[in-house]
């Protein structure tokens, strides 16, 4: 459907040789495919067993995006003498838009677009090259510290969702800010082309 296949991306980054990716690759990269796991059984399912992984999902989703904003990118930034990534402002972006799509009922609309979004922003991270082994390579001093900073990260409070048009355009706007085609939700009750 619009889903990475998680099986092999779970598999990519359980398997991968530690020389290649580091401790905090594997950690980030393997948050991932968890979440790719759980968006998969959403998006597949039926009924209570649906509704508890997005659930767990929108869980696992925020405090991924609260890692990598409160840990992750300011720690890089120290390293880099106060100057943010070159990619901080995209993935702040693309956090803001994917935050927003929580607030939206589970549907077929929100999964695309949600789907859409995490696309093009993971390969940013997860590539060769991408923003966790320049962050790995930047704190490499500071790893030990960082890992337990993000292995102890609260969960961060997740609010029911609102089904409710005034938010689903706010969502619009945010998804078109961050860069990505506000078609990609389909206002509710509407047939897609």
């Amino acid at each position: 459907m619009y889903l990475r296949n998680p099986v092999a991306v779970t598999k990519s980054v359980m398997h991968s040789d530690q020389t290649l990716h580091g401790r905090f690759y594997q950690l980030m990269a393997g948050d991932h495919a968890r979440l790719d796991n759980l968006l998969a059984e959403a998006t597949d399912g039926a009924g209570v067993a649906a509704t508890e992984s997005y659930r767990r999902f929108r869980e696992g989703l925020l405090r991924h995006i609260s890692i990598e904003e409160k840990i992750l990118l300011p720690a890089a930034q120290r390293r880099r003498g106060g100057t943010p990534l070159p990619l901080a402002e995209k993935l702040r972006l693309d956090h803001g838009a994917l935050a927003a799509l929580m607030m939206l009922p589970p549907s077929a609309s929100t999964f695309r677009a949600v789907r859409a979004v995490l696309d093009a922003h993971n390969p940013l991270e997860e590539s060769p090259g991408g923003v966790y082994e320049e962050c790995e390579s930047l704190i490499e001093s500071e790893l030990d510290e960082v890992l337990l900073q993000c292995e102890s990260a609260p969960r961060v409070p997740v609010s029911p969702w609102v089904d409710s048009s005034k938010v689903f355009v706010a969502v619009k706007r945010v998804l078109l800010r961050a860069g990505y085609d506000e078609a990609l939700l389909i206002s509710p009750g509407t047939v897609p082309e």
